[in-house]
């Protein structure tokens, strides 16, 4: 019997060993270790570098309306475009082309804040994740982007690395790679407050300003093999008002059906 307690113990004593090295080697690997293992998870840096042009297209959906087309649409090394055709506004569009971005519908003064996010998002070259070739990783710390390894965080109940992409004095949005497969699971692009004037309610006494703060973010999921590497088939992205109609802040999905590699793209597509 002391025999077997002996040998249960020393088993134990193992297993905790090698979990407790794997978590100190987790935690050992730096930015660009884990953006090395993010690349080469997805076919290596050859394989994407192959790629010069990359259309997703599929559905989309927010709130309770039926889903619609959606296209995004990239050029290396620094055009990307989003086009949604929801029903009940002018299809959003969402662009960046070497430094302009295009977005329509402009959206109206209540949420210009909105729409400058969503612009200072484009021009991160993170938007989307891996489904644009608009993409940071690829371009490397060469580009001007500072990378910091943030230690480890839960995505969706997944242990994800995270990678802080630092692109300017103010300028910073974190990157989440999953710590099993790699995969680039999720973008952090901070907190925007927009300020709502409200009206007078009595002759006694005005409201103040109602203040809302919403957290910008994309998570991509679901990855296949296309073309030698591996893309996400499922993108989530927080959208606001005027887009979203029935509340000030919620998920749109996309869920991208197919993907081509190296097709002319009709330039009107980044205007």
């Amino acid at each position: 019997m002391r025999t077997i307690l002996r040998s249960l113990c020393t088993v134990t004593m193992i297993t905790l060993s090698v979990s407790a090295g794997a978590q100190d080697k987790e935690k050992r690997l730096d930015a660009s270790e884990i953006i090395a293992s993010h690349l080469e998870a997805c076919g290596g840096r050859a394989a994407l570098s192959k790629f010069k042009s990359r259309v997703a297209v599929g559905t989309v959906q927010k709130e309770s309306a039926a889903a619609v087309p959606f296209a995004i649409m990239s050029e290396a090394p620094n055009r990307v475009s989003a086009i949604y055709q929801f029903q009940d506004t002018t299809p959003w569009q969402l662009t960046y082309d070497a430094g302009k971005t295009v977005f329509r519908p402009q959206f109206p003064r209540a949420y210009a804040r909105i729409e400058e996010k969503y612009r200072e998002m484009l021009g991160t070259g993170t938007l989307f994740n891996g489904i644009s070739l608009y993409n940071i990783l690829l371009q490397g710390e060469g580009s001007g982007v500072k990378f910091e390894g943030k230690g480890t965080k839960k995505v969706k109940d997944r242990l994800a690395y995270v990678v802080e992409a630092k692109l300017g004095k103010s300028l910073n949005v974190r990157l989440y790679f999953d710590t099993k497969t790699f995969m680039w699971v999720r973008t952090d692009y901070g907190r925007t407050t927009v300020t709502h004037p409200m009206s007078t309610f009595t002759n006694d006494a005005t409201s103040k300003d109602e203040e809302t703060t919403y957290d910008f973010y994309v998570e991509t999921s679901d990855f296949k093999q296309v073309d030698g590497v591996k893309l996400p088939f499922r993108v989530e992205m927080v959208t606001t008002r005027p887009i979203l109609r029935e509340k000030d802040s919620g998920i749109v999905v996309g869920l991208i059906s197919e993907y081509h590699h190296n097709i002319p793209i009709d330039p009107k597509m980044f205007h």
